[in-house]
């Protein structure tokens, strides 16, 4: 499938100050005059659902914030099979502008809207704009702490604990609103078959740990894919994460 650059009309651009990556993207550490430089230079793009935002083997293009949705990260195997490696939400970063050659597929999960930069252009603002070095180096420094954490939940948990563990962390990321007291409402957006790829698992046996975690009340589901999470600090300790009871961080 091709990657479609969909660009938006100009009247539906937003500006930097009242992007709804911000505060979260690369642009998180550009002052006023920082965002007058980016202002000149970005392009907004839009996918829909299944469309490749990035290519594996291609040559960086561009790099992108995405501002809304979320989109998986990817790679394929030898014997053709697709593994998701990680998730990309809202102020991820999307291109890797210092490889010669894309390393990952991105494929759009939900519509997706990226601010996207021209390779050339995003070094010539590394150099001149003052604050952006620094973010996009220590959100590389988390992404790395990110993906080392994550391998301690594929390699040492029990495949409760890591489904448990996805869920708090796809619950902390969306906002959404309280049902009650320490309750939320979680959009799992992956299909059974999507979660079972990423958490290295059988469609069987994600689908047994969603029936077990609703069994024992710590989900309550509303359709196939969004349940209510009564008590997420319920669904925290199952996770494993949290049992020396110290703040949960995501």
């Amino acid at each position: 499938m091709r990657a479609k650059q969909n660009t938006l009309s100009l009247g539906e651009l937003p500006g930097c100050e009242t992007c709804p990556a911000r505060l979260v993207g690369v642009c998180a550490g550009v002052d006023r005059n920082g965002l007058n430089e980016l202002e000149a230079v970005k392009i907004y793009r839009r996918y829909a659902p299944g469309e490749r935002i990035l290519l594996a083997g291609r040559k960086p293009g561009e790099v992108a914030t995405v501002l809304t949705g979320m989109a998986t990260m990817s790679r394929t195997q030898e014997r053709g099979t697709r593994q998701i490696v990680s998730l990309i939400q809202p102020g991820d970063l999307i291109g890797q502008h210092w490889q010669s050659a894309n390393a990952f597929d991105v494929e759009a999960l939900t519509h997706v809207e990226t601010c996207a930069i021209k390779a050339d252009s995003f070094e010539a603002l590394l150099e001149g704009v003052p604050g952006l070095q620094a973010r996009l180096m220590t959100m590389v420094l988390a992404d790395l702490d990110a993906a080392r954490s994550w391998l301690g939940v594929l390699g040492r948990k029990t495949a409760r604990q890591k489904l448990a563990g996805l869920m708090v962390v796809l619950a902390m990321r969306q906002n959404t609103a309280p049902l009650n007291s320490g309750g939320c409402r979680l959009d799992m957006i992956l299909s059974r078959e999507q979660l079972a790829d990423l958490l290295s698992m059988t469609f069987e046996t994600v689908s047994r740990q969603i029936t077990g975690l609703v069994r024992d009340g710590l989900l309550v589901p509303r359709s196939r894919r969004v349940f209510d999470v009564p008590d997420l600090q319920a669904l925290m300790l199952a996770s494993g994460d949290d049992a020396d009871g110290g703040p949960y961080q995501a």
